[in-house]
């Protein structure tokens, strides 16, 4: 589920300067601020000072289990959308639930040769887990849970850098459903893909969010496969 209220998206060097949220460069891929500290945060500036909007004011909700296809032209503020609503940006105004966890799913990762699909799904519990410490048997069925549910068993052991770019995309969203996060969020998840890995990776989102009760949103210029693989749409 996640709800939005008169929401007013934009960047602001001036809460950062300000020390109220860190520079998204410095940011890991899950670091984000609860949607309670994000909530309200852009009301704390002078009121003679006001930062650029990007987008708003924005009003929609969505129920667990939908499948929301982003649209809008560049620069129409679909990735600052999303950062917002995973905590990484505080709203200039407004305000949003998410009721739980919100993660915004990196998609544009390098290939990097070393890694088997296995482990790099297992560095979606190093945020919370760390890097030296041993996973519980929670955690290795959260990663064996998502490794089924993006159907990536038969590829586990298999290099990364040798999987396809839609099969690398499906392990980054395993990644993030280690997390058991009840909003994901993947922006432009289909660029550069051709067509038959484009549409299996529209297709694997459409069915997480019905199979799992995630509220799944994506971005993407593909208007018309997007359209055949969501349930509905935002337009910016």
């Amino acid at each position: 589920m996640i709800r939005a209220t008169d929401i007013v998206i934009g960047y602001s060097a001036l809460r950062q300067a300000q020390g109220q949220v860190k520079p998204v460069g410095v940011l890991r891929p899950f670091d984000r601020l609860t949607a309670a500290q994000a909530q309200g945060l852009g009301r704390t500036v002078g009121e003679h000072v006001e930062p650029p909007a990007v987008a708003g004011p924005l009003s929609f909700s969505y129920t667990d289990g939908e499948c929301v296809m982003l649209r809008g032209r560049n620069g129409s503020g679909k990735t600052t959308l999303m950062k917002t609503l995973a905590g990484l940006l505080p709203p200039i105004s407004g305000s949003f639930e998410t009721g739980g966890k919100a993660i915004l799913v990196p998609t544009r990762i390098p290939k990097v040769r070393g890694f088997t699909v296995e482990e790099f799904v297992r560095t979606g519990t190093l945020s919370e887990y760390g890097a030296f410490r041993r996973l519980d048997e929670y955690s290795k069925k959260a990663i064996d849970d998502a490794i089924a549910m993006m159907e990536l068993g038969d590829l586990a052991a298999k290099d990364i850098s040798r999987v396809s770019d839609g099969e690398f995309q499906k392990a980054c969203i395993a990644a993030a459903l280690t997390r058991k996060a009840n909003v994901l969020m993947l922006d432009e998840p289909t660029a550069f893909l051709d067509v038959e890995n484009r549409v299996m990776v529209l297709q694997t989102l459409q069915r997480l969010a019905h199979e799992t009760g995630a509220t799944v949103i994506f971005s993407t210029h593909d208007i018309h496969d997007g359209a055949l693989f969501s349930d509905s749409v935002l337009a910016l």
